[in-house]
C-alpha cells in the first residue's frame, strides 16, 4: 500500500506497541498509518532455504526475517516484519511479579494498575499453557522438564506458562474471532523462525486485522529514519521514511499523533540520531540510551541426553522453573525454560556438542576467527534432521539483570554500540549457568553454554529492554509515565525501550500491558473522553498467571547443586596488643607497649569467597572467615575459634586513592565473654610506595562484644611475617572449580582484581592527565 501524505497518527514499528497503538487509535476513530520496515509474511512466506543464509533470512541482506546485531559487548536478536517481535518469540505470555514495579517504575505503576490491561491483552491473543493442547497431547520434552522440577526438588517453582498458540486441529483452516484465517498447532517446533502454518497467535492475525478492520492503513518495507517537529495547525510533525518496496525512494508523511514503537534497540537510534545528528529533536532528555537491559537473557545447551528430550517436538517454550535466593549477597531472580528449534537445523547445534563439536578444544579464539570458523564448519549442515537432535535440549533463562548498560551513537563513526557492564551482571549470569548444568545433568547430558558466552562472556538478547525510560521527570528518563516524550507533546515511545527495569520474564506481555495502559489514557485525552476504553474490553475475563502457583520459601529458593566457583587462601598474621590502652587509635604505642610486656596476638584464617562473580561485583568484595585466633589476657595459650567472620577487600576508603581491608572475627574468651577482633589495613600511598606494608600491617582493637559499636578493651598491630606470606601463596585455591582451566579462569581473574587495585592506589595517583 502507498501511504497517504497525512494522517491522525502515525505509528512506527508493528511490535507489541506497535500494533497495540495503531489497533486502539482507529478503533477510536482516528486514521492512522502503520509504517513497518519488514515485510508481510502470508502462509508458507517465512524463508526455508537452509542452504542459503542470505535467502530471506537476514535483514542486512534485503530486509529478511532476523536483524541480529553483533555489539561489542552485546549480541542483539530482533526480528522485521509485519508483527515486528511476535513473529520468531516463543509466544510466553507472564506478567512481571508485583515486586518489579517497587523501583525504577514511575510512581503509579503497580501490578494491579496493570493487571487489567494484562487480561486485555490475553484475550487479545487466546493465551493458554500447553496443558490445552488436546489434540496432540503433551511434547517430549515439557513431561521430561516436570520430571527434572521434581528430581531437583523445585516442584513448587514449576509452572507452564501461558502462550499464544491456536491449539486447534492442527492445519485445519478456520477464521479466528477477529476473522483472519489460521490453523491449528502441528508441533513443528518452528515458533522462532516464523510460523508457516500460522499457528501463531502473532500481531498480524489479532491487534493488527482489528486495526486494518477499523481503517488503519499499512505500509510494510517502509523504513522510518527522522522525525520533523513542524509548525502546523494541522499536523505536528513530519515522518521521514525510505520506501524499500519503490527502489528505496524517499518519503514523508504528516501527522498529529506520532508513535514510535520500533523496539527497544531501533527505537533509542531513531530518537538518538533525531537529537544527535539530525538535531530536529534537540531537546530530549540528557537520559536517552541509558537503563538498557539485555532482560538477563542466558542461553545453553545439553547434549548426549539419556532420553530423548525431542527439542523440535511441540512449540518452543512450554515450561518454566522460577530461581529466586540471595547467593553471596546478590538477589538473584530468574525463570529458567525448555526450548526447542526446527528438526533442519539440529546438524548446526552439533556444532557445540562438547563431545563432538567444533569448539570442544577451542579456548581461545578472536570474535572475527570464531565467526569465520562456524560459517566455514555450518556448510551442509543444515537442511536435514540429524540423529543426535532428538537427545539435545535448549535452555533459555531470562533474569532480572541490573539494567546498567548504554545505547549511544559512537563519537566518530556514528554507528550504533551498546555499553553492558558484563561484570556486575555476572553474579545473574553465574547462577543461570549453574542451573543449567543442574539441568544437564538432571536429564543425562554434557551441559554447554553459547559459545559468544563461553568463549568471550558476550551475552546475548533477544528481549532487549531499556533506552528510552519513562519516568516521573525529564531528569530520570525519556518520557513521562504515559510514554509521552519530555518536551515534545503529543509525541509518544510505547515498545520495550520504556520500560524502566528488565522483568525478569518474557516482556512482551509487559510490553503490550502497558502499550494498552498508556494508548487508553492518550485516546481519553485526544477525544476528551475520559470513559473511553478498548471495544474488547468487556470480553476480557481475569486471568490468573501462572507464576501465581509459584511458591518461593522465606529463605529463597535451593541452591544450585552445581557449586560457584569462588576463592580461598589461609593467612596468618601476628603482633602485639596492649590491654586496656588508654588511646584505641594509638596502635603505634600501643603495639610498643604490647611488645614491652610480650603481649601476643596471633590469627590463622582461611579466607572463602564462595561466589567470586558476587565478590567481585560488589562494592563491599565480603568473604567467610573461619579459623583460630588468639590473644594473650582473652584467651587461652592454644586460642579459640573464629564465628562467623567476616573479611572485605578493598572497600573505598574516606579518600578517593585509599582502600582498606576489613576484619571481624568474633570470638569468645576465656571468661565467657563475647570479644570481636576488628582490624583494617589501610591501603594507600604514604608517600614512599610501600605496597608491602600498607597490605600486610592490621591496625587492630579489641572489642568488649561482638558489636562494632562496642567499647575498645584493647589495642595493637598485627602484621604478616615472610614465611608466613610464601605458605600464603600456596593455599590459593579455587573452590568449585572441576578443572584445570576453571581454576586458572578464577585464580586470573580474581590476580586481576587484586592488583588492579593496587594499581588504583598506588600508580593511577601519579599519572598527569
Amino acid at each position: 500500500m502507498r501511504m497517504r501524505p497525512a494522517y491522525d497518527a502515525i505509528v512506527i514499528g508493528s511490535g507489541f506497541g506497535g500494533s497495540v497503538a495503531a489497533c486502539r487509535m482507529a478503533q477510536a476513530g482516528f486514521s492512522v498509518g502503520l509504517f513497518e520496515r519488514g515485510r508481510s509474511y502470508e502462509t508458507n512466506s517465512f524463508p526455508r532455504d537452509w542452504s542459503n543464509p542470505a535467502n530471506g533470512w537476514l535483514w542486512s541482506v534485503e530486509q529478511g526475517l532476523l536483524d541480529i546485531k553483533p555489539f561489542q559487548e552485546m549480541t542483539v536478536v530482533q526480528s522485521a516484519g509485519l508483527g515486528g517481535g511476535s513473529l520468531i518469540y516463543a509466544n510466553v505470555h507472564l506478567r512481571a511479579p508485583d515486586e518489579v514495579f517497587v523501583s525504577g517504575w514511575p510512581r503509579e505503576y503497580t501490578r494491579g494498575l496493570l493487571d487489567p490491561y494484562y487480561d486485555l491483552v490475553a484475550y487479545m491473543l487466546d493465551i493458554n499453557p500447553i496443558t490445552k493442547s488436546s489434540h496432540l497431547g503433551i511434547p517430549t520434552k515439557t513431561k521430561m522438564m516436570e520430571g527434572v522440577a521434581r528430581s531437583l526438588n523445585r516442584s513448587a517453582q514449576f509452572c507452564y506458562p501461558n502462550i499464544a498458540v491456536d491449539f486447534g486441529p492442527p492445519e485445519v483452516p478456520h477464521r479466528n474471532k477477529f476473522g483472519a484465517e489460521q490453523k491449528g498447532c502441528n508441533f513443528c517446533g518452528e515458533c522462532d523462525i516464523g510460523c508457516n502454518v500460522h499457528a501463531k497467535n502473532t500481531l498480524d492475525f489479532n491487534y493488527l486485522t482489528a486495526a486494518r478492520s477499523s481503517g488503519a492503513e499499512i505500509g510494510t518495507q517502509c523504513e522510518v529514519l527522522r522525525i520533523d517537529p513542524i509548525a502546523d495547525s494541522a499536523y505536528d510533525y513530519n515522518v521521514r521514511f525510505t520506501d524499500h518496496r519503490n527502489g528505496a525512494q524517499p518519503g514523508e508523511c504528516k501527522a498529529k499523533h506520532v508513535f514510535v514503537c520500533a523496539g527497544a534497540v531501533n527505537s533509542t537510534e531513531l530518537m538518538l540520531r533525531c537529537r544527535d545528528i539530525y538535531r530536529t529533536l534537540p531537546n530530549l532528555s540528557d537520559r536517552l540510551g541509558y537503563g538498557y537491559s539485555g532482560n538477563g537473557d542466558f542461553l545453553a545447551f545439553a547434549f548426549n541426553t539419556k532420553r530423548q528430550f525431542k527439542p523440535s517436538e511441540g512449540p518452543t517454550i512450554t515450561t518454566g522453573i522460577v530461581y529466586s535466593r540471595a547467593d553471596a549477597g546478590f538477589n538473584n531472580w530468574f525463570i529458567f525454560q525448555e526450548g526447542g528449534y526446527p528438526k533442519e537445523i539440529g546438524g548446526l547445534l552439533q556444532l557445540l556438542n562438547p563431545k563432538r563439536g567444533l569448539f570442544r578444544e577451542a579456548t581461545v579464539l578472536s570474535r572475527e576467527a570464531f565467526h569465520e570458523a562456524f560459517r566455514s564448519a555450518s556448510v551442509g549442515k543444515t537442511g536435514f534432521p540429524d540423529p543426535h537432535s532428538d537427545n539435545t535440549a535448549i535452555f533459555l533463562a531470562m533474569g532480572r539483570d541490573l539494567a546498567n548498560g548504554v545505547i549511544e551513537l559512537h563519537s566518530i563513526s556514528k554507528d550504533l554500540k551498546i555499553t553492558w557492564d558484563t561484570p556486575s551482571n555476572l553474579p545473574l549470569y553465574s547462577a543461570e549457568g549453574r542451573f543449567s548444568t543442574d539441568v544437564a545433568e538432571a536429564v543425562g547430558g554434557n551441559v554447554a553454554m553459547n559459545p559468544l558466552w563461553r568463549l568471550f562472556h558476550v551475552p546475548v538478547s533477544v528481549h532487549n529492554l531499556g533506552g528510552c525510560l519513562m519516568a516521573d521527570s525529564r531528569d530520570a528518563g525519556v518520557t513521562d509515565p504515559n510514554g509521552e516524550v519530555f518536551g515534545y507533546p503529543n509525541l509518544f515511545i510505547l515498545d520495550g525501550s520504556i520500560l524502566p527495569r528488565a522483568t525478569g520474564v518474557n516482556p512482551s506481555h509487559t510490553i503490550a500491558a502497558v502499550a494498552e495502559r498508556n494508548i487508553e489514557t492518550a485516546i481519553r485525552r485526544f477525544k476528551a473522553d475520559d470513559k473511553w476504553r478498548a471495544p474488547e474490553r468487556d470480553n476480557a475475563t481475569a486471568i490468573i498467571d501462572p507464576l501465581a502457583s509459584i511458591t518461593i520459601p522465606p529463605e529463597g529458593t535451593l541452591p544450585t547443586k552445581t557449586p560457584s566457583i569462588g576463592i580461598a587462601f589461609t593467612e596468618t598474621m601476628k603482633g602485639h596488643v596492649s590491654k586496656g590502652w588508654p588511646k584505641p587509635d594509638d596502635y603505634v604505642g600501643a603495639e610498643k607497649a604490647g611488645q614491652d610486656s610480650n603481649s601476643r596476638i596471633e590469627f590463622t584464617l582461611t579466607i572463602t569467597m564462595p561466589d567470586l562473580d558476587a565478590f567481585l561485583v560488589s562494592p563491599h568484595h565480603v568473604g567467610k572467615a573461619i579459623g583460630t585466633v588468639r590473644v594473650d589476657g582473652f584467651t587461652p595459650p592454644a586460642g579459640v575459634p573464629v564465628s562467623d567472620g567476616v573479611f572485605n577487600l578493598f572497600v573505598n576508603g574516606d579518600q578517593f586513592y585509599q582502600r582498606r581491608m576489613l576484619y571481624a572475627l568474633p570470638f569468645t574468651g576465656s571468661d565467657g565473654r563475647p570479644y570481636l577482633l576488628d582490624g583494617f589495613k589501610d591501603v594507600r600511598d604514604h608517600g614512599h610506595f610501600d605496597v608491602w606494608g600498607a597490605t600486610s600491617t592490621l591496625y587492630t582493637v579489641i572489642r568488649d562484644g561482638h558489636s562494632h559499636e562496642a567499647s575498645v578493651v584493647a589495642t595493637g598491630i598485627m602484621t604478616i611475617h615472610v614465611p608466613d606470606f610464601l605458605h600464603q601463596l600456596t593455599t590459593f585455591t579455587a573452590v568449585g572449580a572441576t578443572t584445570s582451566t576453571q581454576k586458572a579462569k578464577a585464580l586470573t581473574r580474581f590476580g586481576e582484581n587484586f592488583f588492579g587495585s593496587l594499581w588504583d592506589v598506588f600508580v593511577r595517583p601519579h599519572f598527569e592527565w
